[in-house]
């Protein structure tokens, strides 16, 4: 029936059921359809950060010998280990709703603090080592223990897809610690 309305009807007909398909698997995380749209959103998120801060000049070769803290793995490795918490970010929120059905609020808590740790290059100054770059790592981590309360409300198993998060936030402040910048 909806063929014979023309072409721009079949057209809205086909946008409508793609769009209800992302729905379903990004919003609701239906199936492995879901996973790969949270994964994959944050991943794309990341990579494009991660892209301009190379080019930008922010993160490199020159950025890590200025910061002068032997502990801290090269900037190309720190990109790829937040490019690992943020696809498990993704990852906790698919569990989270697939486990309890609750796709409301409560579970776009892994991808507020995504958001948090995506915007950490650009409030602690180019990623420079400094008070701001200390104390927005204990907002990552503060950040991280409250997605993981959130989430454990309704999920027992989803949290752990944050704690890496949490580990990784420690060690940068023990670090940041035991190697203060002057």
């Amino acid at each position: 029936m909806i063929y014979f309305m023309g072409k721009g009807a079949r057209i809205k007909k086909d946008t409508h059921m793609a769009l209800s398909k992302l729905h379903n698997a990004f919003i609701l995380a239906a199936g492995r359809g879901g996973f790969i749209a949270n994964v994959a959103a944050l991943l794309f998120a990341t990579i494009a950060i991660n892209a301009f801060l190379f080019a930008a000049g922010w993160a490199g070769p020159a950025a890590t010998a200025a910061r002068n803290m032997p502990l801290i793995p090269p900037d190309y490795l720190i990109g790829l280990i937040w490019m690992v918490l943020l696809a498990l970010m993704g990852a906790a929120r698919w569990a989270y709703v697939r486990q309890s059905g609750d796709s409301g609020w409560r579970s776009w808590a892994p991808f507020a603090l995504a958001l948090v740790c995506l915007a950490y290059p650009f409030y602690t100054d180019q990623l420079k080592i400094n008070a701001i770059a200390y104390w927005g790592t204990w907002i990552t981590i503060a950040a991280t223990l409250a997605a993981i309360f959130v989430l454990r409300t309704r999920d027992a198993g989803s949290p752990w897809y944050l704690v890496p998060t949490a580990c990784w936030g420690g060690y940068v402040i023990s670090v940041m610690t035991a190697y203060p910048v002057a």
